[in-house]
């Protein structure tokens, strides 16, 4: 049964929508929706109404019985396919575009939308293949050209960047994604000042966001520091800084994490007075444990993971948030940590489980053989949570000098989340550091780790034999196609900032690097300066 559209109550729910009162439309439609459960019209409208008001789930929960009532309804899978994008579903939303793609392959929004989800998975050819279809049914795709630029550029194809981001540009000259990105090649073909030439204008441009300013902010200073202009470098990379900070504050205020700096004090101090020796040693556990590569981001991480896996029996997870449903339940609760003493053999088991599940789906495989190295350098912050669960666990412990890990930190683009907004002041990314070392180092002198430091200075100086004392660790040796690391990579889509760099012949220059802005470092350097003696780095 369905509701006569010409009903006095759905006109004034439509009479609310026109003044822009949604609030109150949800409170008419509501009595409606569930005296007519199965209109499609209600469905439609209620599922648009709860989208706008931020009830992402119930919007989807509606939108989805319309669905099912009418599968072939393009604006309802048009707006499943965006929540569920909007939300990181992406598996769902990838189903859903391809659903509006078999009903008309001609839909250019949809193959716009299936490229950023590819993308996202890290699946470079079909996210390039969307992108060409799209292109070649409407050549004058501006923002798709832009997208192929972009993907071309992360993919390492600088020349067929160049190319599509000039077609974008001959379309619509002031694209600033499209120069953007004919700026990064520039700066990574060493055209330095090019790069700056090309970005200035669009700081002008009224149609550059918030967002994309700071992106050009950051450029201008990666352009500036090549050119060795350190002081020039550093006021951009603060312009950008203070842009995204102004942006995500608001809604980073009101984040639950387990990767606020508010909740690391608190687990620092629980593992700092913590009685390990007495908790509850689970016997029996089911399924194996991974090698967790941790360390704290900039470290020299990426560069090592890179080489690692293009061993034979090397499978490596490269940052993903494969404990993320754990921490959230074992951790973030009132008096959850309190537990960990005496958490079960089942419990332990059930999270060993729910643990690689996740990670099988990732990898696509029923079994995981060979070494899986999950790369997450913040699970520092986690080693208490990791030697609980999978207390056999081999961990490779990433160094590096900290004067530099903390100026790369603030240098580089992250996609902001609660530790990664700490990044955004020199003074906030120095305190985060020694917060997450110091729950590292709690957890490592607390606890019988089996642990490997390595160093990023000698991944540096000695590559092969700084890697071959890590695949010993691993019980693995050596393979001679590891020195060809650089080709390998040059082929994946790397997700993190160092994707540019370790395609690069390793050098030193990026040793010490911290020397070039130690003028606007100077107030943070005591605060770092005991974490430099401890880990026997040379004194500011």
């Amino acid at each position: 049964m369905t509701l006569d559209p010409n009903d006095p109550r759905l006109r004034a729910a439509v009479e609310a929508d026109n003044r822009g009162d949604i609030n109150q439309e949800a409170a008419l439609l509501e009595p409606l929706l569930a005296e007519y459960p199965d209109d499609l019209n209600l469905l439609q409208r209620f599922g648009a109404i709860e989208a706008r008001r931020g009830k992402t789930d119930a919007a989807i929960t509606h939108l989805e019985r319309a669905r099912k009532i009418e599968p072939e309804n393009i604006r309802v899978l048009v707006m499943l396919g965006l929540l569920y994008k909007q939300t990181g579903k992406r598996d769902e939303a990838k189903q859903r575009f391809e659903n509006l793609l078999a009903l008309d392959p001609k839909m250019v929004e949809a193959l716009a939308n299936l490229a950023d989800i590819h993308q996202a998975n890290g699946d470079v050819d079909a996210a390039r293949e969307c992108c060409e279809k799209a292109i070649a049914m409407k050549p004058d795709y501006v923002n798709m050209l832009a997208k192929l630029a972009f993907i071309h550029e992360r993919g390492n194809r600088l020349e067929e960047a160049q190319a599509v981001a000039q077609s974008a540009l001959e379309f619509a000259p002031g694209h600033v994604q499209a120069n953007i990105t004919l700026a990064t090649v520039d700066l990574r073909m060493g055209r330095a000042q090019q790069a700056i030439e090309q970005l200035e204008p669009l700081l002008q441009t009224p149609r550059v966001t918030p967002l994309d300013a700071s992106t050009v902010e950051y450029l201008i200073g990666q352009a500036r520091n090549k050119m060795g202009e350190y002081d020039e470098a550093f006021v951009a990379y603060e312009a950008a800084k203070t842009k995204l900070h102004r942006l995500y504050e608001g809604s980073v205020a009101k984040t639950s994490s387990v990767l606020m700096p508010e909740f690391l004090h608190k687990l620092h101090t629980f593992f700092a007075a913590e009685g390990i020796s007495a908790w509850t040693k689970p016997k029996e556990m089911e399924e194996s444990a991974p090698v967790f590569f941790l360390g704290f981001p900039r470290s020299g991480t990426t560069l090592l993971d890179q080489i690692l896996k293009t061993h034979s029996k090397v499978v490596s997870l490269e940052e993903k948030e494969n404990l993320i449903d754990i921490r959230n339940e074992v951790l973030l609760p009132e008096g959850a940590l309190e537990k960990l003493r005496t958490m079960t053999v089942d419990e332990v088991n059930r999270h060993r489980k729910s643990y690689w599940s996740r990670v099988r789906k990732e990898l696509n495989i029923n079994n995981a053989n060979g070494v899986i190295i999950d790369k997450m350098p913040l699970n520092t912050t986690l080693l208490g949570l990791i030697y609980r669960l999978f207390p056999e666990a081999k961990i490779i412990f990433a160094l590096r000098d900290p004067r530099d890990v903390v100026l790369s930190c603030f240098q580089q683009r992250f996609g902001i989340n609660a530790a990664m907004f700490q990044f955004l002041k020199l003074e906030s990314t120095a305190a985060y550091y020694d917060l997450v070392m110091s729950i590292g180092e709690v957890c490592r002198a607390r606890m019988p780790l089996n642990l490997h430091v390595v160093r990023y200075e000698d991944v540096v100086s000695d590559m092969q034999k700084t890697v071959s004392d890590v695949l010993a660790f691993l019980e693995l040796e050596w393979e001679d196609g590891m020195m060809d690391y650089r080709g390998q990579a040059r082929d994946r889509w790397i997700s993190t900032p160092s994707a540019e760099q370790v395609i690069e012949p390793i050098y030193a220059s990026s040793m010490g690097k911290w020397r070039n802005y130690q003028h606007h470092m100077e107030p943070i350097l005591p605060v770092l300066e005991p974490w430099v003696k401890k880990y026997g780095y040379g004194a500011s």
